[in-house]
């Protein structure tokens, strides 16, 4: 009876499993996995840790060796754009400045003047220039120029060599962009800065020191509500039509409203029969304001 009972139960097990019974095999598997499950974590903490490590150790390395290397290099490469007038505003952006021929006045010395134009509306250039003889930079001087303005480039009393090519070089040119919200309507600020008024022109010629003087006379009215620390002023000297000399002058502390007389003699001018007299101002250049008086 004992036998026959064994049997029995033996008959309740099934011969196989069907698909929606565990197997053994995955039994086994998932005891093996319960048992292992820590060092599987741990695994994968440490290799969380060796990435990791590696980005910082790379960082580490790159920002040493940029320190160490790279970085003069970089300051090099920067210094040859400045020297080689690189900018890369203006080539995306900007129009380039209109570069005229150079006039020689005079001979030795002499008086160079060439005129330049900026076509761009909204964009002020500050430059370096030189006039070239003979592919020899025989001054060097800084300048600017603003936006939509025609100006002239000056140097005065060069010895140049008779029949010397000379032209104007312009470079290390910062191009620099109007600001929307600090001048929404260039035109109306230039208008309310550019101000200053010329009047009474003269000239008159007199003897002395054995040769001929120019003695030149005008009148600047300052109507606008700015004052400045300096003003340059260009002067050009015509015969009818034809530019016969140039000179410069600058005058310091020009305040609101005032009204100055300025008389000068003028060595060397002959002929001259009209004056054209230019104040030059870089009305961008907030250092150049007078204090507002109280």
């Amino acid at each position: 009876m004992p036998l026959k009972k064994e049997k029995t139960e033996a008959s309740f097990l099934p011969d196989r499993l069907t698909d929606h019974d565990i197997s053994l095999k995955k039994l086994s598997f998932g005891l093996w996995y319960l048992r292992n499950r820590r060092l599987f974590l741990n695994i994968l903490i440490a290799g969380l840790i060796i990435l990791s490590a590696s980005g910082w150790i790379y960082s580490f390395y790159g920002l040493g060796r940029y320190f160490i290397f790279d970085r003069e290099q970089d300051r090099q490469s920067l210094l040859e754009m400045a020297q080689t007038g690189v900018n890369l505003l203006a080539g995306r952006t900007n129009k380039p400045l209109s570069i005229g021929d150079v006039k020689i006045l005079g001979n030795n010395p002499s008086n160079l003047i060439a005129e330049i134009h900026n076509p761009n509306e909204r964009t002020v250039v500050s430059f370096r220039y030189s006039f070239i003889a003979n592919e020899q930079a025989v001054i060097q001087r800084e300048g600017f120029i603003l936006p939509g303005q025609n100006r002239y480039l000056v140097a005065l009393n060069q010895n140049i060599p008779i029949g010397s090519s000379v032209y104007l070089r312009i470079d290390q040119a910062y191009w620099q962009r109007l600001s929307a919200r600090e001048i929404p309507d260039w035109p109306a600020f230039l208008a309310d800065h550019n101000q200053l008024v010329i009047a009474d022109r003269q000239i008159s010629l007199a003897n002395g020191s054995n040769q001929l003087v120019s003695q030149i006379k005008f009148r600047l009215e300052n109507r606008s509500a700015y004052g400045y620390w300096s003003v340059p002023i260009l002067i050009m000297a015509y015969r009818g039509d034809s530019l016969v000399d140039i000179n410069e002058l600058v005058l310091s502390k020009l305040k609101s409203g005032e009204i100055r007389d300025i008389n000068f003699s003028w060595s060397g001018l002959t002929g001259a029969d009209r004056l054209e007299i230019m104040p030059i101002i870089d009305f961008l250049d907030q250092g150049n304001y007078l204090p507002v008086e109280k």
